[in-house]
């Protein structure tokens, strides 16, 4: 015999998501469809909140760096290292090359960013790493397939208990 119960039925929800979406310098229009998909998410709830970062086509690794650039060192390692410990492959991440700065300028060991790469962190963790390198479909493919696994707190259909 089946019974109905109505009313609101608890769903296992996962930890709030944080987003990092790091872009290349005067390309925000190019990725505004992305950006969009963030706003619906996270209005929705699936991401707690998100930042929009941009970064140069290539990191310099030598000399001083300013703060900006030091993070922007940092969060690249760590994307790197999740990639390796998760067998990913860091789509667009280029090997140290030496390369000179400027038109004119000295010669620095530098590294080749990916195009955009979209960072998910749990409690601080980052959990997931996305990297595009030629659209931005894969970083919708990718926020989509987050937004789909996470239920809403609460849902109205009815429970339904077998006897």
């Amino acid at each position: 015999m089946d019974t109905t119960v109505s009313g609101e039925r608890a769903t296992p929800q996962r930890d709030p998501v944080r987003v990092e979406l790091w872009i290349p310098n005067g390309k925000h229009d190019e990725f505004e469809p992305v950006i969009q998909r963030l706003d619906e998410v996270a209005e929705r709830g699936t991401v707690e909140t998100y930042d929009v970062e941009t970064w140069n086509r290539f990191i310099d690794l030598s000399g001083e760096l300013t703060p900006r650039e030091s993070r922007i060192r940092e969060r690249l390692s760590s994307y790197a290292r999740w990639a390796a410990t998760h067998g990913e492959e860091l789509s667009g991440l280029g090997d140290p090359v030496v390369r000179g700065v400027g038109r004119m300028g000295p010669e620095r060991v530098t590294r080749r960013t990916p195009r955009a790469v979209m960072a998910e962190y749990e409690d601080g963790i980052l959990t997931h790493v996305t990297a595009c390198e030629e659209c931005v479909g894969a970083l919708r493919s990718r926020l989509h397939a987050l937004d789909s696994a996470v239920e809403p707190a609460s849902s109205s259909e009815p429970l339904r208990l077998k006897w």
